[in-house]
C-alpha cells in the first residue's frame, strides 16, 4: 500500500521523506494527546503544521495525503478523547483544521505552478545565454584551444567577461574582453561586442588595430557616459607571427616549457568606448607554446588576508609535459578556488591557445563562447 502511495503521489525519494515525516508529525502527536488524556485537544493547532510544512516541499497530491491525515486525526481525537464532534465546537474545530489542510494543498499547487514558470524562464535563458557564447571548439586552424568561464553569480551562466575566436583567410583572430560593470546591462554589452567582433574580425584587410575601432564604433551607441569595455584582441598567422592589441585590458602571457611566462604587449591603451587608441604589438609564437588570454577576475581573486592570486607562479603548470589544455584550465581553476575560499567575487574567463601542426580545416567561421561553471 505505501509503495503504491509513493508511487502515485510523490515522484522522487525527497518527496517521499518529507510525506511520510509529515505523517509521522501527525501519528507522534496524536499519540502524544492519547497518552496525556484528557477532554482538552491541545496538539490541534500543532497538527496543522504537517500539511503546511509538506506543501513547502512536495506537490499539492503528497500535501494532501498529509492533509486528509491531519483532519482525520482531529476529528478522531474529537470523537474519542473530548466526545464534542457532534457539537458546535467539535464542528468548528474540525472545519478550522479542514480550512488550513486546504490552504496547505491550494499553497503547493501554487508553488509548483510557479517553480514550473521558474523552471521554463531559466531553460530560456540558458539557451539566450549558450546563443551570446557558444563553446570554443577544439581546434581552429592550427591552433588547440580551450576554455572557462566561470561566472560570480549562482544565478547566471554568463555575464559581463566575453571571449571569441574566429578563422579568417589569414590566420585565426581571439577576443577576450571585460565589461564594466554587472547584470543584464553587462550581458547585453558583451553580446554586442561579440556580434561586432564576429562581423569584422574575418573581412579581409582589416587589421587587428582597425578591427578594435569597429568593435568600438559598433558599441558605442549602447554604452552610458562611465561605461567601458576592457579587451585584448590577438591574430595568429599561418607562420607563428602573434599581433596583440591591448585596449585597457591586462596583456596575455606567452607560455614555453622551462621558461618563465612572458606578457605580450606592453602599450594597453584605453578601453572600448573611451576613445580606443590601439597599437598593434607583434611578437612570435611557436610551434608548442601557448597562450593565456584572461581578464582580470583571474589575477584579482584575493585570498581572506587580501593578497591576489599569483597568476605567474601558477601560469607554468599550463605547460607541463604532457599536459592537456583542458586539463591545465581545471588544475588554474582549481589553485583559484583555493586561493579564494572556494567562490569568486568576479567573474572569470580564460582562453588557452597552442599553436600546433595544421589539422583538419574548421568551416564555422566564428566559433567562440564560453564553457560555463559556479563557482
Amino acid at each position: 500500500m505505501f509503495e503504491r502511495l509513493r508511487s502515485v503521489v510523490i515522484s522522487d525519494g525527497r518527496s517521499a521523506a518529507a510525506v511520510f515525516a509529515a505523517l509521522g508529525w501527525v501519528l507522534l502527536l496524536c499519540a502524544g494527546q492519547v497518552l496525556a488524556g484528557g477532554e482538552r485537544l491541545v496538539v490541534v493547532p500543532w497538527l496543522a503544521l504537517g500539511p503546511l510544512a509538506a506543501s513547502l516541499v512536495v506537490g499539492w497530491r503528497g500535501t494532501a495525503v498529509t492533509a486528509l491525515a491531519s483532519v482525520l486525526a482531529v476529528a478522531a481525537l474529537s470523537g474519542w478523547l473530548s466526545g464534542d464532534l457532534g457539537t458546535g465546537t467539535g464542528e468548528v474545530r474540525v472545519a478550522g483544521s479542514a480550512a488550513l489542510a486546504v490552504f496547505a494543498v491550494v499553497g503547493a499547487h501554487v508553488r509548483v505552478r510557479r517553480e514550473e514558470r521558474i523552471r521554463s524562464v531559466a531553460q530560456v535563458a540558458a539557451v539566450a545565454q549558450t546563443a551570446i557564447q557558444h563553446p570554443v571548439p577544439a581546434r581552429v586552424g592550427d591552433l588547440a584551444l580551450a576554455s572557462r568561464y566561470v561566472s560570480a553569480s549562482a544565478d547566471a551562466l554568463v555575464g559581463g567577461d566575453l571571449f571569441d575566436v574566429v578563422s579568417t583567410a589569414d590566420g585565426v583572430r581571439a577576443i577576450v574582453g571585460d565589461v564594466r560593470g554587472k547584470g543584464l546591462p553587462a550581458v547585453h554589452t558583451a553580446a554586442a561586442v561579440l556580434s561586432a567582433f564576429r562581423h569584422t574580425a574575418p573581412l579581409p584587410g582589416t587589421g587587428l588595430d582597425e578591427v578594435a575601432r569597429r568593435v568600438e564604433a559598433a558599441i558605442q551607441p549602447r554604452l552610458g557616459p562611465e561605461d567601458f569595455v576592457t579587451a585584448v584582441l590577438c591574430a595568429v598567422h599561418p607562420d607563428g607571427r602573434l599581433d596583440v592589441v591591448l585596449c585597457g585590458h591586462p596583456a596575455p602571457l606567452l607560455l614555453a616549457p622551462g621558461r618563465d611566462p612572458v606578457a605580450v604587449g606592453r602599450h594597453p591603451g584605453p578601453p572600448l568606448g573611451l576613445g580606443v587608441d590601439p597599437r598593434v604589438e607583434s611578437t612570435a609564437l611557436g610551434a608548442g607554446q601557448r597562450l593565456l588570454l584572461f581578464t582580470d577576475g583571474l589575477v584579482e581573486a584575493r585570498d581572506a588576508s587580501g593578497r591576489f592570486f599569483d597568476l605567474q607562479a601558477q601560469a607554468s603548470s599550463l605547460v607541463q609535459a604532457g599536459a592537456e589544455l583542458d586539463d591545465g584550465l581545471e588544475r588554474l581553476l582549481a589553485a583559484v578556488r583555493r586561493h579564494v575560499g572556494g567562490r569568486l567575487d568576479d567573474d572569470l574567463a580564460v582562453l588557452l591557445l597552442e599553436r600546433a601542426p595544421a589539422g583538419p580545416p574548421v568551416h564555422r567561421a566564428g566559433a567562440g563562447g564560453a564553457a560555463a561553471a559556479r563557482a
